[in-house]
């Protein structure tokens, strides 16, 4: 596109600029051709005039007119001769006077009538003169004056000005063309940055950028390239993100029940083809039935999780004081058993959102955070204003989190530490479940947590 912008301009310059020069150089030529016209004429009528009252005003006193015809063309052509002027009289078109250095014959041809001058160019080997002939007065049209300007010199100025008109334009022509390289290589830089920029996209190089300089429609194209590509590059870290969460989700679902089936594989073969007692036939079919309630547990959280994704929960008031004494009753026994206290501290009123989400979220992080006790252990649960946003969060006192490993704690069949967990009935999608119970509610999930000091989720809602 720059090689075609810069053809056409250079090409319609070339024809602008030399139509210009030819049509100056034209008019400059015309215009002394009409002052050489106009003086020829001119000079033509003062040197008849003053040619025939002189002669007349001989012959009256009696002078001969011969004589007085070659004194007075002597005088005249004398004058004239300094400034490239010739005259020849003539008689019924013959040459009586001439001093014309060469002649020619067609100088005679012209016939002449009374009262009217006839002017020409004519060319005398390579001299070119401008032509009057008219009338002598007061000879009753025997004699006539031959006017003949020597225009030669004009004519190879006027040459000399064209080759200097032609050369000035050819100089001009060549600073023009670089000087025409250099603007369209800075005005087609962007366009050439944003195919460069594309080439690298097109192959996988999302991180390249253009230079913004300016403020021109050319500024602005590469801005909203710039823009379009960081987008491009977003999505594709999202796409490849979602992938790579997909196959981590599928490996781990793969390694979780790999266990479960194996060991209720090998119980059932160990029923079918041993030979075994009542009670080894009871152990054995008590251990399938564990492991097959592990994985029916690991389907109903799935299904949860699936149900929850895409799920439009009706948002209503919800009081926390009651949020949190249902959520007690169901945590009692549990609580109980492992012998951790659980105490609550109320700000707020109340909170916006699905009051049976927000009890399984309260459950699911108590129980991770009884998980997380030893006996004695003591969980707190919070609800308060923060920042202008009401919260709701769960401390407990226990093991901590290491930091490397709170990032991961949301994702699928993930476990700080899988063997007590796992002991503990964990199948590993409770907080992923939480974080999607904080997406339907606006509200973001965080965790804090120190080891050997304890860990605090808190779920912030964004919305009033």
């Amino acid at each position: 596109m720059k090689f075609r912008t810069f053809i056409a301009t250079f090409t319609l310059f070339l024809i602008v600029f030399f139509s210009s020069l030819f049509f100056i150089s034209v008019f400059i030529f015309n215009n002394q051709m009409n002052i050489i016209k106009e003086r020829g004429i001119n000079e033509h009528y003062f040197i008849s005039s003053s040619f025939g009252k002189d002669l007349m005003a001989i012959v009256d006193r009696g002078g001969n007119l011969d004589d007085a015809l070659e004194q007075l063309f002597n005088f005249y052509t004398e004058y004239y001769q300094k400034q490239g002027v010739f005259l020849e009289l003539l008689s019924q078109g013959k040459i009586v006077y001439s001093n014309l250095p060469e002649r020619s014959s067609e100088l005679t041809s012209y016939s002449i009538e009374s009262g009217i001058r006839k002017a020409a160019f004519h060319h005398i080997d390579d001299r070119v003169y401008f032509k009057i002939v008219g009338e002598l007065p007061g000879t009753d049209n025997r004699f006539s004056i031959q006017y003949l300007h020597d225009i030669s010199d004009n004519l190879k100025t006027w040459q000399k000005t064209q080759r200097i008109l032609l050369l000035v334009g050819i100089i001009f022509t060549i600073i023009l063309a670089a000087s025409l390289q250099l603007i369209l290589s800075r005005v087609f830089e962007p366009l050439d940055m944003v195919s460069t920029a594309s080439r690298k996209i097109a192959n996988g190089q999302y991180d390249d950028r253009i230079i913004v300089s300016g403020r021109n429609e050319l500024a602005e194209m590469a801005g909203s390239f710039n823009n379009m590509a960081e987008e491009i590059q977003r999505r594709i870290t999202q796409l490849a993100e979602a992938s790579e969460q997909k196959q981590q989700f599928v490996d781990n679902l793969a390694h979780e029940i790999r266990t479960p089936l194996t060991s209720v594989y090998g119980f059932a073969e160990y029923i079918q083809k041993a030979t075994i007692s009542d009670e080894e036939k009871i152990f054995a079919a008590s251990y399938i039935m564990s492991e097959s309630q592990y994985m029916l547990n690991i389907s109903n959280r799935l299904l949860e999780l699936a149900t929850l994704r895409n799920q439009l929960i009706k948002m209503k008031v919800v009081d926390v004081n009651s949020l949190f004494e249902h959520s007690q009753k169901s945590l009692a026994a549990k609580l109980a058993e492992n012998q951790i206290s659980l105490k609550w501290k109320i700000d707020i009123d109340s909170l916006y959102g699905d009051k049976d989400l927000l009890q399984s979220l309260l459950v699911n992080f108590t129980d991770n955070a009884i998980k997380a006790c030893n006996p004695g252990g003591v969980i707190v649960w919070n609800a308060y204003i923060e920042n202008g946003c009401r919260v709701l969060s769960v401390q407990d006192n226990g093991w901590g989190i290491p930091q490397n490993e709170i990032n991961k704690l949301t994702e699928p069949f993930y476990r700080v530490d899988k063997s007590r967990n796992r002991a503990k009935g964990g199948v590993g999608l409770g907080l992923s479940i939480c974080e999607q119970i904080a997406h339907c509610h606006n509200a973001v999930l965080s965790i804090e947590s120190l080891p050997k000091v304890g860990t605090t989720v808190k779920l912030t809602f964004t919305s009033s």
